[in-house]
């Protein structure tokens, strides 16, 4: 009965936590697409709400600037303006924070033209 009780109490403190985290679920331009033209924006959605630190986006290894408003909002999902971006294949690297406080972080690449 105290082996019970011990494991119920330990999976309702854990509980909150896994709940919290909040993992990327979707982007647009996805991950491996192929577009005929050059997307406006990147769209990241998380499962929660997320704080992204640092998003990176290179073509060809040489990082692109994009501004830096987007940094630190609290949201699900986020939209970030891009510059005009000539035909080939670009790497996005992001870091956030989850919910819970937790980093997270990932790539995607996608290609312009051909």
């Amino acid at each position: 009965m105290i082996l019970r009780t011990m494991l119920l109490l330990a999976l309702l403190v854990m509980a909150p936590a896994a709940k919290a985290h909040s993992p990327l679920v979707a982007t647009m331009p996805a991950d491996g697409a192929v577009l005929a033209a050059a997307p406006d924006s990147l769209h990241l959605t998380f499962k929660g709400t997320a704080r992204l630190a640092r998003l990176s986006l290179a073509h060809d290894g040489a990082d692109i600037p994009l501004g830096k408003d987007h940094l630190m909002q609290k949201a699900t999902q986020h939209n970030v303006p891009l510059p005009a971006l000539a035909d080939g294949r670009y790497k996005v690297r992001w870091r956030a924070l989850s919910a819970d406080g937790h980093v997270i972080k990932g790539t995607f690449a996608f290609t312009v033209g051909n």
